[in-house]
């Protein structure tokens, strides 16, 4: 009991007597109610209306306490999870030790962020490289998610722009948004179907080596080649208006350009075709908010007029 519910009990028996004496109680016995509470630092996201089309997924967002002036003043760093899973998360950084040091783990609800930190301009370098790892899960669920394990690299310069903080559909500050995935549907395998067979009492676990998403397009060492046109994305478009379509297109860029970027490729050829033009204004709109790359029609001799190569620079 708290020591203020008790009460003081006159008593001539000596025996008694003993429990009216006065104890004392360590301070930090005392429970502390002001105690940081985890949920404090994690905030519902909400709608806003903004240019930018920001695909579900996974985020790294810098947000800079100064919204005017953005180039001066500390920055806060947030996990945002922009899907509809609870997830478990890990954010690790990369220190010059070259090892990597956990600054903080826990969960995030689904549409909110989670405060990781607060940092000087000085501190930025030291908070710009690391791996962030995330595990989806829902209290019922039929289908099972691979883990999300995405490094990222931030690029200081990009500190030193205005432009390079940008609205966010679920943010109200301008922010460096850093795309780390989302949960992808762990294809079922013979193996995993076994276990829908009520004869079988044990299947043993395989371990699942998960590639990155630039990977499956890749031609050559560092270099990727990735066809745009919505047929070699999705098996059935033909219920899919313009607007689907090039919202499939866009999220297939931003995927592929981050994870290329954050596996060291050096170039990315975009097949996008002639058109009408929609495609490829879409393309460079998006590679336009990068500082590290430099993008030109591709080889005509090899592609006509329809594809764009992008240099990324180390």
């Amino acid at each position: 009991v708290l020591v203020s519910e008790l009460l003081f009990a006159q008593s001539e028996n000596l025996k008694e007597a003993v429990f009216n004496q006065d104890f004392d109680i360590a301070p930090e016995s005392i429970p502390n109610m002001e105690e940081e509470n985890e949920y404090d630092r994690m905030s519902k996201l909400q709608k806003f209306a903004s240019l930018q089309n920001n695909p579900s997924g996974l985020y790294l967002a810098y947000v800079p306490h100064d919204q005017v002036w953005l180039l001066k003043d500390d920055i806060d760093i947030f996990l945002v999870n922009y899907t509809s899973f609870e997830l478990l998360y890990s954010f690790n950084i990369v220190k010059n030790d070259k090892k990597y040091h956990n600054i903080d783990y826990g969960n995030i609800l689904p549409q909110h962020k989670v405060l990781l930190q607060t940092v000087s301009r000085e501190e930025l370098e030291e908070y710009s490289n690391g791996i962030v790892q995330a595990l989806a899960f829902k209290e019922e669920n039929d289908n099972i998610y691979l883990p999300i394990h995405q490094p990222f690299s931030v690029k200081l310069v990009r500190f030193m722009k205005k432009e390079s903080f940008l609205p966010s559909k679920f943010l109200a500050e301008k922010a460096i948004l850093i795309y780390l995935g989302q949960p992808r549907l762990l294809e079922m395998t013979e193996k995993t179907k076994i276990l829908k067979n009520d004869n079988i009492d044990f299947v043993p676990a395989q371990s699942i080596a998960e590639k990155p998403i630039i990977a499956q397009y890749a031609i050559e060492h560092g270099v990727a080649e990735i066809d745009l046109h919505i047929e070699t994305l999705v098996e059935d478009h033909s219920n899919m208006d313009s607007a689907q379509i090039i919202d499939i297109q866009r999220k297939k860029i931003i995927s592929t350009m981050e994870s290329a970027i954050n596996n060291h490729y050096k170039k990315v050829i975009f097949i996008h075709g002639v058109g009408n033009g929609v495609l490829k204004n879409e393309l460079i709109k998006i590679l336009k908010q990068y500082s590290n790359v430099h993008y030109f029609d591709a080889s005509m001799q090899k592609y006509g007029c329809g594809a764009t190569e992008v240099l990324i620079k180390g």
